[in-house]
């Protein structure tokens, strides 16, 4: 079983699990004393980033470059087992991945979702737990890459937006299942631009003479990731919060409907604080389609389509990425080796020993033949 996040969630991180079907919080520290988590974890035992990606704290234009990551479980994940309906929150399912730009275009709804905090980045030194207890979702709308290029400049991110992000600002029109939530998408008035039209990328002429961006756009800044402290944990949603991410809920997906299903759009990567320590937009995610040929030569390693084959046989200078691989072994973690190493331990055939016995029948000592 394959997931999507984000590649700065497990570049410095060597052992994780992969907990699906639960709406609650829970410490890394207490998965074994939750039935849940303690139940249906799954080891990471694979993970793969592109080779380009760069860990580096301090440039948000390298952390960001490229920022998703694949990574593969112990074992496949049984969808209709028991144990999700009876230790956690429902029978969890698999979403299809979004390779087309017509479902990433500006003005789309789309909802994220996260355990990260609701509001506020927590200041250096402050030791409390801001996740929330239970899986949030922000409901969101897609922009024009200008709007976010617009404030992240200076930062050496067009190049990075242009090619690998989506940019989402303001509230969305629908819910976590897909909904409205009780408004209709904004339309052009006498024939005018609003502000939030604009935003959304529409063109025309403005409605307002002297244009201004919004407040919370001039807020002085901090740039930071939706960097995770702690657990990661996989729930489902409750809640909505203020309009986006925030500290904690990188990596987290980014969906939108096709119809009556979810689909995977992209993945949390960054946001902006500003000097109350608030997350504010413009937000960024790091985008499937835009990473297309990367997801599917990972998700599909056994698939036999030629299209797949054209590019992901090919040398990396020719497929434009190349990948590293990162195998990762739970022989001797505490917690035992896993479900795929006991697999490929080496059985010695039975019949290389033999035995003798006592008059009674009973086995004296087993030897191996010679």
């Amino acid at each position: 079983m394959y997931i999507i996040t984000s590649a700065a969630c497990i570049e410095d991180v060597q052992h994780l699990y992969a907990v699906v079907g639960y709406k609650k919080y829970v410490h890394s520290a207490n998965l074994n004393d939750d039935k849940c988590t303690k139940n249906t974890k799954k080891k990471i035992v694979l993970t793969c980033v592109p080779k380009a990606y760069e860990l580096d704290y301090t440039k948000v234009s390298v952390w960001s470059y490229i920022d998703i990551a694949v990574v593969k479980t112990e074992s496949a994940i049984q969808f209709n087992d028991e144990k999700y309906t009876k230790f956690c929150s429902y029978s969890p399912a698999a979403i299809p991945v979004n390779y087309e730009s017509r479902y990433q275009d500006p003005g789309t709804d789309a909802v994220v979702y996260g355990w990260g905090h609701k509001e506020i980045y927590r200041k250096p030194h402050d030791a409390e737990d801001y996740n929330q207890k239970t899986l949030q979702y922000a409901p969101q709308l897609l922009q024009e890459k200008s709007v976010c290029k617009k404030v992240y400049k200076g930062y050496n991110m067009d190049l990075v937006i242009d090619k690998y992000m989506l940019c989402t600002m303001e509230g969305g029109n629908v819910d976590e299942k897909g909904d409205l939530i009780g408004k209709s998408k904004p339309v052009l008035v006498d024939g005018c631009v609003t502000k939030r039209q604009r935003l959304m990328g529409a063109g025309g002429i403005s409605c307002e003479e002297n244009e201004e961006m919004p407040e919370y756009i001039q807020d002085p800044i901090i740039f930071d990731a939706t960097r995770r402290n702690g657990s990661q944990t996989n729930e489902t949603y409750t809640s909505t919060r203020r309009h986006g991410i925030c500290q904690n809920d990188h990596g987290g997906p980014l969906v939108r409907w096709i119809g009556n299903r979810e689909v995977l759009i992209g993945v949390a990567s960054v946001f902006r604080v500003n000097n109350k320590s608030q997350c504010v937009g413009p937000f960024l995610f790091t985008s499937t389609q835009c990473n297309g040929k990367f997801l599917d030569c990972v998700l599909n390693e056994d698939g036999e389509s030629l299209r797949r084959n054209l590019y992901c046989d090919e040398p990396p200078s020719v497929r434009g990425f190349d990948m590293i691989r990162r195998t990762i072994s739970w022989m001797d973690h505490p917690e035992g080796p896993a479900e795929n190493e006991i697999q490929m331990r080496p059985q010695i055939p039975l019949r290389n020993y033999g035995y003798t016995a006592n008059q009674d029948g009973n086995v004296r000592r087993v030897v191996p033949y010679k």
